[in-house]
């Protein structure tokens, strides 16, 4: 968990700065999948799953404010990389693209694709 343990330390001393991300809330995240991936002797994976939504609290968020959240997203990925816990990361949109293309498991996808288009 070294890589874990080095943004865990980054972000206490202020080395290591989110505007967006929640990268605290992460590392605790890895570190209890860390400790049920042991108990049940598994190799732990941390999905970060994020929406991109059209309008946050009725202001219409521009493109660069997803843009830079995904720029820390991989800055944290990068940090972390090689750990006991994988992360790996996606957005709602991107996740909705992987469902089948025909049928009403579709027709669920294209409407909430339309929610978190930007």
């Amino acid at each position: 968990m070294a890589p874990f343990k080095k943004m865990r330390d980054a972000l206490r001393a202020g080395d290591e700065r989110f505007q967006y991300l929640d990268a605290a809330q992460l590392v605790k995240h890895a570190f209890g999948l860390v400790t049920q991936g042991e108990k049940k002797a598994k190799s732990p994976i941390l999905v970060y799953l994020f929406a991109e939504p059209k309008f946050l609290k009725g202001r219409r968020l521009e493109e660069k404010e997803f843009t830079d959240h995904r720029a820390e997203i991989t800055r944290f990925a990068n940090v972390v990389q090689g750990a006991a816990v994988s992360f790996c990361w996606l957005s709602y949109r991107d996740w909705l693209q992987t469902w089948p293309s025909a049928g009403p498991v579709a027709e669920h996808a294209a409407m909430l694709a339309e929610r978190f288009q930007p």
